[in-house]
């Protein structure tokens, strides 16, 4: 049994793009990523990336991409940098790309994976119509703070508390964007919410180390840059001290993490890339809306909870889309 959670595309409008990139054969294309150089994460998306963008424009079309990992100053370094540079295109993978390249430019397009909430942090006028260089997909709504207390509680009955690992990239003018329908599940589920923010690698032990301490407690792990570049560690210490987390990003539920609830990113990467070669070819980003994920899989890694001890209902079971044994 395998269940789908779908959230409906926006459709998608037409309209001239007045630019000299009409007439440009082999536009410049700069990609923008979260990620070391070399990262394999990095490298399956930036893969992706170019094949979808290939299909779609041309053969031999030219990529930059750049490399700016967790490090804030490298970002805004790089941001800086590669609009100088006035390429015909910007992708940004993540909030803090985009808002970085976001700030220094009205006239590039801008084509973004993964900044929830767009509207409420100003990129754009309205989801169906973006109205201004900004586009693209997200991967995460608030609604999710909700979900992924359920999934844990539904794992552990006996949880008793619940810490929201939130970082910068997850917030809007200082509140987490899963904080509320987080707290409001917890509460409605007889658990203790905390919503701890980390700016830094060093924070996450004794946070963790904590957690263990106080035992009956179970972790969220939002996603944003600091997980994407973090969450070997923290699937690391969860599973050394027993406690069981619920991750965004799915490859962490394969790297040993107790389960994930979130998109597909080479999926979501891949669209964005078409809007990339829609706007290469011709078309407004002001007119092409800002889509959702067309699902969201459950994966729980039955391995793990094994050696957690944690004896995961066949009903939980049945709902996930994937089982890592």
């Amino acid at each position: 049994m395998r269940r789908r959670t779908v959230i409906a595309g926006l459709p998608v409008a037409l309209a001239g793009w007045p630019r000299a990139i009409r007439a440009q054969t082999q536009a410049h294309v700069v990609a923008f990523w979260p990620f070391a150089e070399g990262d394999a994460e990095g490298r399956t998306l930036a893969d992706a990336f170019h094949a979808a963008l290939r299909d779609q424009v041309h053969a031999d079309q030219p990529v930059d991409d750049r490399w700016a990992g967790a490090d804030r100053a490298r970002t805004g370094l790089l941001a800086t940098e590669l609009v100088a540079a006035q390429p015909q295109v910007i992708f940004a993978y993540l909030s803090a790309q985009l808002s970085a390249v976001a700030a220094l430019t009205k006239q590039i397009p801008i084509v973004f994976v993964g900044a929830s909430n767009p509207v409420r942090f100003g990129y754009v006028e309205s989801l169906q119509r973006p109205g201004g260089n900004i586009t693209g997909f997200t991967l995460y709504e608030a609604p999710l703070g909700g979900k992924w207390v359920a999934a844990l509680k539904e794992a552990v009955p006996s949880l008793r508390r619940v810490t929201l690992l939130s970082n910068a990239s997850t917030e809007i003018r200082g509140e987490n964007l899963y904080a509320e329908p987080f707290r409001s599940t917890a509460a409605a589920l007889g658990i203790e919410p905390l919503v701890l923010k980390v700016e830094t690698t060093a924070e996450i032990d004794p946070i963790i180390a904590d957690l263990a301490r106080q035992g009956d407690g179970g972790l969220i792990v939002a996603p944003g840059t600091f997980s994407e570049a973090n969450g070997d560690r923290i699937v690391a210490l969860t599973t050394s001290h027993k406690i069981p987390a619920v991750f965004a990003i799915r490859r962490f539920a394969y790297r040993g993490g107790l389960m994930s609830y979130g998109p597909d990113p080479v999926e979501t990467v891949r669209r964005a890339a078409a809007y990339v070669g829609r706007i290469l070819r011709g078309e407004n980003p002001a007119t092409l809306p800002v889509q959702a994920p067309t699902k969201f899989d459950f994966i729980v890694n039955l391995k793990t909870a094994r050696s957690m001890g944690v004896d995961i209902a066949s009903a939980l079971l049945a709902q996930a889309d994937e089982i890592v044994e």
